[in-house]
């Protein structure tokens, strides 16, 4: 995935890349960026550690950086807003055991909402 955040305050709210167990088990993000000033330009990636209420890792999107965390729920994490155009590519490392199961389970859903679809049922909300 390629991330531009056009500036002018642009951010990403704080997540978990796999909350679901989807197979991503490692994020990776390079940094595509030249002469970054953190004073000036923000976007900082902020990294909150599991079991850390008080602790967090505050990462400049330095060019030519790449960086590696857990996908799952040990690394929270958000964008906090940018001044200036930021760019970052991000790939994820895959366990193929979970993701074949997690593509079981979306097809399992799939063909249980077609089914619903086909008679009328409206599942609960």
């Amino acid at each position: 995935m390629v991330a531009c955040y056009p500036g002018s305050g642009s951010h990403y709210v704080k997540h978990v890349d796999n909350p679901n167990r989807d197979g991503r088990c490692i994020t990776a993000i390079y940094y595509l960026n030249p002469n970054w000033d953190v004073q000036q330009s923000g976007g900082l990636l902020r990294i909150f550690p599991e079991g850390s209420e008080d602790k967090v890792a505050d990462i400049p999107p330095t060019f030519d950086r790449i960086l590696f965390f857990w996908s799952d729920r040990r690394n929270p994490h958000e964008v906090q807003p940018s001044h200036r155009t930021r760019y970052a590519i991000t790939l994820w490392y895959l366990d193929a055991t979970e993701r074949e199961l997690a593509l079981l389970r979306y097809q399992k859903e799939k063909d249980c909402k077609k089914i619903n679809e086909a008679n009328n049922i409206v599942p609960n909300a």
